[in-house]
């Protein structure tokens, strides 16, 4: 890691700074595990690109972004090991008042992994901090070819589910300047995640986000409008200007922003499923009859699935068909969120679609509880670190204000 940059644009004084807590993370972690069971511990995303952002303030400089840790394990290990290292690395992270997230898997599960997004680029941007710095870099079967059109949907609802953060947050009382900088943060961080996915289907996505920003620029055959707004959150993703955005009126900007994205969603599921012209009245259900076919008749595609079936339990609406039915079970939660999002996030699809939704997800007849059940569900299937953000930022997901708010 010695000589390699974790910015785009910072000073060596940020740079010194970040390394300074990337040493102490590596520390903290690796005091918790027996070297016999550590392969590699890697910082990925952008400071492992080396493309990580840089707030300025005055004359002071300060990382922006979070720090998210990769830990390759030998095998296994015991149960409760990820709140551990959480619990550990809280003190690092009230100190420097940054996020530090961190991903649990083996070097098993990795060898056997098929190509997604994150893997791929993990692969080509990261620094190896703890252990063995071949490992990853041999991960030869993770190309940007191989990655999986249903993964890179999930990169657009996993980013996408950031809008529905961000509507949450505006729902609550005590809103202050935190919140707004957050709001702005993940709005900009939705817009990316919808670009990348955009590239994917028009066979240009790349793992460096300066690559990408100059991908995005020449791609004739999408919107000016949203080529622009790309353009706009990487830039705000190198070196963020909240001053200069504070001058919008930040729930009109967002309804701007949710209406392109909702656009560029319906383009890439139009293309990863084959179905020019498909509209959001109806997309529920074939969204979840495509997920039997999806991924192809590779054995270890329909073990996943079968897993998935057994594991998984949604509320099943009465009215959907035996295909669609499968499909919810087999899709699982990643398949379920995925059919349900376009209806929590814009508000689109028939009232059939939304009332579907609403029982899929166990949720009550208002928006707001549409919102917290889809929440809730993401927090228990779609992200392993969504506790430590809801916590930051103070979301109330409970039955109870779901409840209140309805």
């Amino acid at each position: 890691m010695s000589g390699a940059r974790f910015t785009l644009r910072g000073s060596l004084a940020v740079e010194a700074e970040i390394a300074g807590l990337v040493r102490q993370a590596a520390t903290t972690l690796g005091a918790h595990l027996p070297p016999d069971r550590l392969r590699t511990l890697a910082l990925i995303g952008g400071y492992g690109r080396g493309e990580g952002g840089v707030e300025r303030r005055g004359e002071r400089e300060r990382p922006h972004n979070n720090l998210d840790f990769l830990l390759v394990l030998e095998r296994p290990e015991r149960p409760g090991l990820k709140e551990l290292l959480d619990q550990a690395l809280a003190p690092l992270r009230e100190q420097y008042a940054m996020g530090i997230d961190l991903g649990l898997v083996t070097v098993r599960a990795l060898r056997r992994a098929p190509c997604r997004v994150m893997w791929y680029d993990m692969r080509y941007g990261h620094k190896t901090v703890l252990g063995d710095a071949s490992f990853l870099p041999s991960l030869t079967h993770f190309t940007r070819e191989d990655i999986l059109p249903d993964d890179a949907r999930d990169l657009l609802i996993n980013r996408g589910t950031l809008l529905v953060i961000n509507d949450v947050l505006l729902e609550q009382r005590g809103w202050d300047e935190a919140r707004r900088r957050a709001v702005l943060r993940h709005a900009a961080k939705a817009i990316i995640g919808y670009g990348d996915a955009l590239l994917f289907f028009h066979g240009k996505y790349h793992w460096s986000y300066v690559e990408k920003q100059r991908r995005m620029a020449e791609q004739q055959d999408v919107p000016e409008g949203f080529r622009r707004l790309y353009g706009e959150a990487t830039a705000f993703r190198f070196e963020p200007d909240y001053e200069r955005l504070a001058t919008r009126e930040l729930v009109p900007w967002l309804e701007e922003v949710r209406e392109q994205l909702a656009h560029i969603h319906l383009a890439c599921e139009a293309a990863r499923m084959g179905l020019p012209g498909l509209r959001w009245d109806g997309y529920l259900e074939r969204a979840l009859g495509h997920a039997l076919g999806a991924g192809g008749l590779e054995a270890r595609v329909w073990m996943r699935k079968l897993r998935d079936g057994v594991r998984f339990r949604s509320p099943t609406p009465p009215e959907l068909g035996w295909r669609e039915r499968l499909g919810l079970r087999l899709g699982g939660p990643r398949g379920l969120m995925a059919a349900v999002f376009p209806c929590v996030a814009y508000g689109v699809g028939s009232e059939r679609d939304q009332e579907l939704a609403r029982q899929a997800l166990g949720s009550s007849s208002r928006e707001s509880g549409l919102r917290r059940s889809y929440l809730r569900c993401w927090g228990d299937f779609g992200d392993a670190n969504f506790s430590l953000l809801a916590r930051a930022l103070g979301l109330e997901l409970s039955a109870r204000e779901e409840a209140r708010s309805s």
